[in-house]
């Protein structure tokens, strides 16, 4: 019976997290520190709703401080179902020989899609249908990191980001018959109850990093959660048929240059 029960756990949550349209984004915190010290960033990691993995992702990103107090970064992120990048000019301020503050306020924006599941969904009297989605979003935010960077013979990092900003999506979920044809927008089976989801919601995401390494490369381990106001993370919001994931773990290398 716990067996039947666990294996039925894992499927609600499997089939929740297919209709993710948001995971959280690993971008690397770069912790610029002087005038021409740049990062390039290459990582994969894997997301999801609780403790299940959800979605392997893949990402990059390039760091550059361009004078005594102004950076900029750009990263780029696919994710399976989906594909976002961002761009973000920043400040940062040395708090001393191995400490740094900075901040970027950019501009981020995303896809994401999901083929249709056969026979996954019935309208309880005519036909079953399968689902899928497809859509858009748009992220203005502003992140705030502090980290020490280069400590000890092992020159270690480690830093704290914190990212909010507003999240304004645009996505439909989209009905096939059994055959594949698309079915009419007012097709709504009785167990959905919104076909789409374009709310503004606000978006808060933490985000821990650690490195490891020589002055030059280290390997970077990243944890980062998500959370958008008005949007399921673990399935108990009904009034919607979307999901976000809530946790991104992710790993790579870091090249100092």
């Amino acid at each position: 019976m716990k067996r039947h029960c666990l294996t039925l756990a894992v499927a609600l949550l499997l089939t929740t997290a297919s209709c993710s349209v948001y995971h959280p984004q690993a971008v690397d915190i770069p912790l610029i520190n002087h005038a021409g010290d740049g990062r390039v960033d290459f990582a994969a990691g894997v997301s999801s709703l609780l403790i299940i993995p959800d979605i392997v992702t893949f990402g990059g990103t390039v760091s550059y401080g361009f004078n005594s107090w102004l950076a900029g970064q750009a990263h780029l992120n696919y994710g399976g179902d989906n594909v976002y990048g961002q761009l973000a000019p920043g400040a940062y301020l040395p708090l001393g020989e191995h400490s740094v503050f900075e901040g970027y306020a950019g501009l981020g924006a995303g896809v994401a899609w999901q083929s249709p599941k056969p026979g996954s969904y019935n309208d309880g009297a005519t036909h079953s249908s399968s689902r899928g989605y497809s859509g858009h979003f748009m992220l203005p935010f502003g992140q705030l990191n502090i980290g020490w960077h280069d400590l000890g013979k092992a020159h270690v990092d480690f830093a704290f980001g914190l990212k909010v900003g507003a999240f304004y999506p645009d996505f439909r979920m989209k009905y096939y018959d059994d055959d594949g044809n698309l079915l009419p927008a007012s097709y709504n089976p009785i167990s959905e109850q919104a076909p789409t989801y374009n709310s503004k919601s606000i978006l808060v995401e933490p985000q821990l990093q650690f490195r490891v390494g020589s002055e030059k490369v280290k390997y970077c381990l990243r944890v980062s959660v998500a959370y958008i106001d008005g949007i399921s993370i673990f399935g108990l919001n009904k009034s919607t048929s979307f999901y976000s994931d809530f946790l991104t773990i992710s790993n790579g290398l870091t090249f100092n240059f």
